[in-house]
């Protein structure tokens, strides 16, 4: 047994790609080796901007021999009147490398059986490595020279050691050896290694730290040692730095002071969603006028003059803009809302701000939130940033920047939180403006969903340019992060429908009714691939888009199905009614439906009209009280009334009135049996 040491070096990769494309690069390894069986231990995975490394131990030696039968040409085709092969045998024959009085005949082809011999592991692996490295995916690839190959940044060496020997390879003009590089600029020449623990060791030694686990540890530990513990260190942001550095070092800046009077969500979001740098904050817990950055090389002066100064050309900018708002009230900014279209055909963002504050009321109202002023002011003013210098030079602040121009004029802080909040949905809101903040977001998804589908712009395949399935899901997410929509989102969504209407804006209702219970339909299959394919289809046969726009109804039903999947005499009994009012509707048969006893003119039937009116009774109550378990204990009663009467009953009696109240009893039983879907699509196994 043999360890693989791998190692591809490229130009930097993307921070957000580095980790994915080492993991898929060591995926696709294994995976090859598997479909080559070729046996292996375990695998170990480091990454840099500059380099994937994977690591495989104890792979077999030698690809196991394999026995191939293979079929050849039919009897007819394979030998001649006189029984001797024809070219057709001899062809075949001499593509298998046999002799063609080695093959079998059996049916009414000729079969031949040999051995494949099993290849040494390091020539599979010069095959298997390069077809790796084509399979991994980035979301944008490049070609450079004229290579044919498409990699997230161009390939400058590779390194492929099976227990210090080559693996032999080349890939667009770079051959596979020994040699790896160190730091790209303290230490560039080439080295060699034949094992992981070599490389590892040598590039440490060449200031590269291949582990990104202890770049991590590196990273929050200089950076709280420079700052004195004060430096704000989020993980998306340390991770981000994992990825763009390889030997990570925390260097402490400063920028002018003056710049303290900008916003805090423009400070930190200039620092650490552009710069990439760490806030710090002072004794006071306000933001204090340093930063820290990681820096990978270089004049730690120089470094520190450059950085300071990017920082300081980004804070002069935001201040100019935000001096240029204080001067602009926010009904300026909302009426500068005008002119923002909003969709061709749906008006304007000043308009689409109306619906918004009266949904957003609507929404609060139904989610037990008695704040109704406050919903229509975060509603209303909720797009008005959009028309503010600050948001058009950082634009990833939209809301927030509207939240702090709200709270400079004296709205209520549930009003502030509720605008800064509605692009992020909580899945745990603790404030009562995180709250409203989140019925905002869902109003703001609401109208979306009813104006773009009113006009017919549903998804299509893997298309979804305005975001409908997101929008969507992030509706059902919101119901079970908050109750803000108890009975669902359909009347909601009606009310949207109607704001437009009221706006004079012409959209199709029913066109968005219905390509809405499409998305949402599509959603509870997303949201449940964990459960039955029959199981599923059960649960949404029947049910409309008030049910599939509620997830605690649509998941009362799935957990419904699930019970009855584990009860056959129940589904079969059930399917009775069912079945045979199906087909008096195919026969055309007259349905009398006034239930009146005795016009079934059979005592089964009236045990069974009044074992369905106690059991509706008992599933309704379970159906209010969200208990799957009672309602199949309720359902369950009707079993036995429904055997007894077809095993007494002849349903299609020759009298026409009998006949008729017989199948409307057995239609009205039947609609009680739907209620929580169609049962009859649930598959009964064996």
């Amino acid at each position: 047994m043999a360890d693989l040491t791998f190692e591809l070096g490229c130009e930097e990769l993307p921070a957000s790609a580095v980790e994915r494309a080492a993991d898929e690069l060591c995926g696709h390894i294994k995976a090859a080796l598997d479909e080559s069986r070729i046996g292996y231990g375990d695998s170990q995975v480091l990454c840099t901007p500059r380099r994937l490394i994977v690591s495989i131990t104890k792979i077999d030696d030698v690809q196991p021999d394999e026995n191939v039968r293979q079929r050849g040409p039919s009897t007819k085709a394979a030998f001649d009147e006189a029984g001797e092969p024809t070219r057709a045998l001899q062809g075949f024959c001499k593509g298998q490398g046999i002799d063609p009085a080695d093959v079998e005949t059996e049916g009414d082809y000729v079969w031949v059986s040999k051995v494949i011999t099993g290849k040494p592991a390091i020539e599979v692996l010069a095959s298997v490595l390069p077809e790796s490295i084509g399979k991994v995916t980035f979301d944008k690839t490049m070609r450079w020279g004229s290579s044919r190959l498409r990699f997230a940044r161009p390939i400058r060496w590779i390194l492929a050691s099976l227990d210090c020997s080559p693996v032999e390879f080349e890939l667009e003009g770079v051959k596979a050896g020994l040699e790896s590089r160190g730091h790209r600029f303290n230490s560039p020449e080439p080295f060699k290694a034949c094992c992981l623990a070599e490389l590892v060791q040598e590039l440490r030694s060449r200031e590269v730290e291949p582990d990104a686990a202890v770049r991590r540890d590196l990273i929050i530990k200089e950076a709280n040692e420079v700052s004195g513990g004060k430096a704000i260190l989020t993980d998306a942001l340390i991770d981000e730095n994992v990825h763009l550095t390889e030997r990570p070092k925390a260097l402490l800046g400063e920028f002018p002071e003056e710049y303290l009077v900008l916003p805090e969500p423009v400070l930190i979001t200039a620092m650490a969603k552009h710069e990439k740098f760490f806030p710090v904050r002072g004794a006071d817990g306000k933001l204090d006028n340093k930063f820290v950055s990681i820096w990978n090389g270089g004049e730690e002066a120089v470094v520190r003059r450059g950085n300071q100064w990017v920082l300081g050309a980004r804070f002069n900018d935001a201040k100019f803009f935000y001096d240029e708002d204080l001067q602009v009230s926010m009904d300026d900014f909302l009426a500068k809302t005008e002119a923002m279209t909003f969709q061709e055909s749906l008006g304007n963002v000043r308009k689409r701000s109306d619906r918004l504050a009266a949904l957003t009321k609507i929404i609060a109202a139904q989610a037990g939130l008695k704040l109704e002023n406050e919903a229509a002011y975060a509603g209303l003013y909720a797009k008005s940033d959009l028309s503010s210098g600050l948001v058009s030079e950082l634009a990833s602040l939209q809301g927030v920047i509207g939240g702090e121009y709200a709270r400079r004029e004296g709205a209520t802080e549930a009003s502030c939180q509720a605008i800064a909040q509605q692009y992020s949905l909580n899945t745990a809101p603790e404030s009562t403006g995180d709250k409203l903040g989140v019925c905002l977001l869902c109003a703001d998804q609401i109208d979306k969903l009813a104006g773009y589908l009113g006009l017919g712009l549903s998804p299509t395949g893997s298309s979804d340019p305005f975001g409908l399935r997101r929008a969507s899901g992030l509706l059902l997410d919101a119901v079970g992060s908050f109750n803000c929509a108890p009975e669902g989102w359909s009347n909601a969504f009606d009310q949207a429908l109607q704001l437009y209407a009221d706006q004079g804006i012409e959209i199709d209702a029913d066109k968005a009714r219905e390509l809405a219970s499409d998305i949402f339909q599509q959603r509870v299959k997303a949201s449940n691939t964990d459960k039955r394919h029959d199981i599923v289809e059960a649960a949404l046969e029947g049910s409309d888009l008030a049910v599939r726009m509620d997830p605690k109804l649509m998941d009362f039903r799935l957990s419904v199905m699930d019970l009855l999947a584990t009860n056959e005499p129940l589904l079969q009994a059930a399917s009775r009614p069912l079945n045979i009012v199906d087909s008096a509707r195919e026969k055309g048969e007259a349905f009398d439906q006034s239930l009146k006893d005795g016009a079934w003119d059979a005592t089964e039937g009236n045990d069974l009209h009044w074992a369905a009116e106690e059991a509706y009774v008992g599933m309704q109550t379970a159906l209010t009280d969200r208990s799957p378990e009672e309602f199949v204990v309720a359902l369950q009663t009707l079993q036995a009334p429904i055997d007894k009467f077809f095993d007494a009953v002849m349903v299609m009696a020759e009298d026409s009135t009998v006949r008729c109240a017989r199948i409307g009893l057995l239609s009205w039983v039947s609609r009680i049996i739907l209620t929580p879907g169609d049962l009859r699509k649930i598959v009964i196994e064996g």
